[in-house]
């Protein structure tokens, strides 16, 4: 049978393809269908060119084929979801020709991880419609979104949200009041005439909202079960020299702490002009933000938000003991290598080394206690804390800087570190007037860095990329520049 035989029942039209014949099975007429479809489909697209098309016609193909993928999505999921079905019973008829188990099977003919395949199987499993001893059907689960998802108005996407959503809460919820939420939410994801369809992030809100709305009581239960699962846990170091974390935090905890970092990652103003660190350091009368480069990412700046949430927490006088001690880390490092600023060092407990560079940090803020051994490590010297600024020093240093002195950085003082301007190997004292405040992020690459800083006079001063002058940044933020001579 050739190519036009198989195809002999379609006859093609403008508004597409209509079917003119007969169809003996259910699943034959859905093959054929599919296989015209396919195949008047292939040149269109293969020819696609989406940049010449005019923006009129791109929206209208963006929303049209948006639904046709729907609707192909529509045969996926009932069809994925029939497998559960075929492997159940005294017949698993798909381990007779050869599959191992529903997944195994929808995941070998569709290319699908195993991950997707059960998605797929599940969300079919609830939508499709159940067959009964008798042969008889029994209806979906969830009718209201079954018929939107076969009509092509709702994705898989909506779908797997409104149906996971009812489900939490039906073993509690009169069937009737399940019903009118499925049927209202439906109507507000697909869309209608007087309003336009969801996005998915406002589908998730809105499931949330009738589900609080029609078991005020499950919020208790939810939450007590979040409680049982929070979790945070700090893995071994990677042989990139990173510490991997992961965790669930509870509602309140986690929102905490996006806010408390966003609040910060979000107030940094940030340009790349050319002259923008000139326009940004002249003065304008009132305290405010000063633009600044910065080219760390989103995800890098709530990394250095969060270093500087730490540094302050380990600051505070009620913070808990650890081994008798203040939660501190101990770098160990031979006293040469940091006379010569090169070498490594080790963290306790970490296997990864440290170098010089990153250990100079940690003393500015944290001091330094030498240990003299002899050649058998047999301890015969301790030494007092060294190298750190006392507590009176940081108010003071707080007093004049208010914060990170760095241009346009709004880190707060509470969070920043103080910083010996001329390094203490280098003969800088441990001094309000060769202390300045950084937030950790700054401080990390104020060497390697645009920055340069400066103390004429025990005042901070501040040199950015490409700029000659040196800026007075005290409390205020920003002074006028102070043209650097000599």
């Amino acid at each position: 049978m050739g190519l036009s035989d198989s195809f002999s029942g379609y006859r093609p039209n403008v508004g597409g393809v209509v079917f003119t014949g007969r169809m003996t099975t259910h699943g034959a007429a859905l093959q054929d269908a599919v296989a015209v479809a396919t195949e008047v489909l292939r040149e269109p697209v293969a020819e696609l060119v989406p940049g010449r098309i005019p923006v009129a016609d791109y929206v209208t193909l963006l929303r049209d084929v948006e639904r046709l993928g729907r609707l192909v999505d529509a045969a996926r999921v009932a069809l994925a979801g029939d497998a559960e079905q075929r492997t159940g019973g005294p017949i698993d008829a798909l381990a007779a020709v050869g599959y191992a188990s529903a997944v195994d099977a929808v995941a070998t003919l569709t290319g699908l991880s195993d991950r997707d395949a059960k998605r797929r199987i599940r969300l079919g499993g609830k939508l499709n419609a159940g067959v009964s001893l008798t042969g008889a059907e029994t209806g979906s689960v969830h009718p209201s979104v079954a018929q939107a998802v076969s009509a092509g108005n709702l994705g898989v996407d909506a779908a797997t949200i409104l149906t996971d959503a009812l489900d939490g809460v039906s073993p509690r919820v009169d069937p009737v009041v399940i019903a009118e939420a499925e049927e209202a939410l439906v109507n507000l994801a697909a869309g209608s005439d007087t309003h336009p369809p969801l996005r998915g992030d406002l589908v998730r809100g809105q499931a949330h909202l009738f589900v609080e709305a029609i078991d005020p009581d499950g919020v208790r239960p939810r939450e007590e079960l979040a409680r049982r699962k929070r979790r945070f846990t700090i893995g071994p170091e990677t042989r990139d020299g990173l510490i991997p974390v992961h965790g669930l935090l509870t509602l309140e905890i986690g929102a905490s702490l996006k806010r408390l970092i966003d609040a910060h990652v979000r107030r940094v103003a940030f340009t790349d002009g050319p002259h923008a660190l000139e326009d940004a350091t002249q003065p304008t009368g009132r305290e405010e933000p000063v633009e600044h480069l910065d080219d760390r990412t989103p995800a890098q700046r709530r990394h250095d938000t969060l270093a500087d949430i730490i540094s302050a927490a380990s600051r505070v006088k009620d913070a808990p003991e650890l081994a008798g001690t203040a939660p501190a880390i101990t770098v160990t490092v031979t006293q040469a290598a940091l006379d010569h600023g090169r070498g490594v060092g080790t963290i306790d407990g970490v296997d990864t080394p440290i170098s010089v560079a990153a250990i100079e940090k940690l003393i500015d803020s944290r001091g330094i206690q030498t240990v003299t051994m002899n050649p058998n490590r047999r301890i015969l010297a301790l030494g007092s804390v060294q190298r750190c600024f006392t507590s009176s020093q940081r108010r003071a240093i707080t007093a004049r800087d208010g914060g990170c002195v760095i241009p346009g950085c709004t880190t707060p003082a509470g969070w920043c570190e103080v910083h010996h301007v001329i390094p203490w190997r280098d003969g800088g004292e441990t001094h309000t007037d060769n202390g300045v405040l950084l937030c950790w992020g700054h401080h990390q690459n104020i060497d390697s860095g645009p920055w340069r800083l400066t103390m004429p006079n025990g005042v901070p001063h501040v040199r950015g990329p490409g700029h000659p002058d040196w800026t007075h940044t005290t409390k205020t933020r920003t002074g006028p520049p102070l043209t650097r001579t000599g």
